[in-house]
């Protein structure tokens, strides 16, 4: 009978089907990481930047190397970013499928098959081609938007650990001005106790001891707004880092450079090694690769089949097919401009971010230099005013000065030494922030050149 291959088309079809992927729930997770999680997943982190170096300590303190290594590890963002690269990889592979064909199988049953009438039967097999053809240029497109991807990816990396290192530094600095402040409003309030009392004891005047009232009250002041910007900073840092709340870094001082290349020079660098830049020219070739597939899919498509039929009278025919697009009105000219339109906004959006890169780095560059020149003198004076506040303080411990001349100067060299600790603040994160936008590390500007 001829319906006796059914069984064995019927098992063919059941053994394709046991190939396929199967279904399996994976369902969100509302659990963060604990803090000994993250600890075990810093020790890792360490142990790859350090790994002759054992145990490591994870209380710190911590370079901003070390924490740009942690945050790409860490950062939650930056994970979630990461699954962008499994999804372009699978882009990749399905833009490689060739079409599955198709198979059509029908059957009429007559109810009157005693009167000499058959069981009809049809079988078909078509294959569209439509595709081959532009299988290239999807496989092109797919490779280089995973290349795009991983290139976003790896700058977004790139991006968060150096603006962890920026919040280290000042962090640091930001400390250290605190330490400063806190001192002075230490000091300050030891001569206001003492000149309260001598107050009440009638060997000070009012005017005195509201002069180291008001002394004491804007040194406090001071503190606690270096105390706020601390805090603050501190907790972008361990935000930027991916540590739960409460937990606390030490950090390292920072490594500053004594001298700064040419602007030239390091905009060089960038256009050649930006991660950012690289990822925009690969996501211009798959557009290239786009506007190519456009222009192919204005020629015609075309499916190609066979089949086999029999009708109730017992006549069977063999019917190989042919279908063929015509492209008469449409002739794909709507994806075509699409695609070329895009093209040119990526063209210009590669030139745009090429231009606020040379801005942003030539304004950098300058800036150091002139951070540079304004800290030099304040270096070079500061511990001379500190020298002349420690002997006006003897001197106003014994009545030698009035107590007007010993704030005066205390009050100056204090504010010049907090502007030089801000001044060398500005200078560190600017440094990072350089580097940052060249796109690689400083310690590979001169290999690299």
């Amino acid at each position: 009978m001829r319906f006796r291959c059914w069984p064995v088309i019927l098992g063919s079809f059941l053994l394709l089907l046991a190939g396929c992927a199967h279904y399996r729930p994976a369902p969100l997770s509302d659990r963060l990481a604990s803090a000994q999680e993250v600890h075990r997943e810093m020790a890792a982190a360490l142990a790859r930047l350090h790994p002759h170096v054992q145990p490591v300590n994870l209380q710190g303190p911590f370079s901003g190397r070390t924490l740009g290594v942690m945050t790409v590890l860490l950062n939650p963002q930056l994970r979630a970013m990461r699954a962008q690269l499994g999804v372009a990889q699978a882009q990749v592979f399905a833009a490689g499928l060739l079409p599955d064909p198709q198979l059509s199988l029908s059957a009429d049953f007559p109810s009157n098959v005693g009167a000499g009438y058959y069981q009809a039967y049809s079988m078909g097999l078509s294959w569209s081609l439509a595709s081959l053809f532009t299988r290239s240029a999807n496989l092109d497109i797919a490779r280089a938007q995973q290349k795009s991807v991983h290139y976003q990816v790896a700058w977004q990396e790139w991006m968060q650990a150096g603006n962890t290192r920026v919040l280290a530094r000042q962090l640091y600095y930001l400390q250290e001005q605190e330490a400063v402040a806190a001192a002075a409003a230490k000091t300050a309030g030891k001569w206001y106790q003492i000149s309260a009392e001598n107050l009440r004891l009638g060997d000070s005047t009012i005017s005195t001891s509201t002069l180291r009232q008001i002394a004491w009250l804007d040194s406090q002041d001071r503190a606690l707004a270096l105390r706020r910007q601390v805090t603050a900073t501190r907790q972008k840092l361990d935000a930027s880092i991916g540590l739960p709340p409460g937990m606390v870094i030490q950090v390292r001082p920072p490594r500053l450079w004594t001298q700064c290349p040419d602007a030239a020079s390091l905009l060089a660098l960038a256009e050649r090694h930006r991660l950012d830049l690289v990822a925009l020219r690969a996501g211009y070739q798959a557009q290239e690769a786009r506007v190519r597939r456009a222009i192919l899919g204005q020629y015609p498509g075309f499916t190609i089949g066979f089949g086999k039929a029999a009708d109730t009278s017992n006549v069977q025919t063999y019917s190989p097919s042919l279908s063929l697009d015509i492209p008469l009105w449409n002739r794909n000219r709507g994806a075509i401009a699409q695609a070329e339109a895009t093209r040119t906004q990526l063209r210009e959006a590669y030139s745009a971010r090429l231009f606020q890169t040379r801005a942003d780095i030539f304004r950098l560059v300058q800036d150091l230099h002139r951070l540079s020149q304004e800290i030099q003198p304040l270096q070079q004076q500061v511990p001379k005013l500190e020298q002349a506040e420690s002997r006006l303080r003897r001197a106003a411990s014994e009545h030698d000065v009035t107590l007007l001349d010993y704030e005066t100067v205390r009050s100056q060299s204090l504010a010049k030494r907090l502007q030089l600790q801000a001044l060398q603040e500005s200078l560190a994160t600017r440094q990072a922030a350089l580097e940052l936008a060249v796109g690689l590390p400083v310690a590979d500007w001169e290999k690299q050149k």
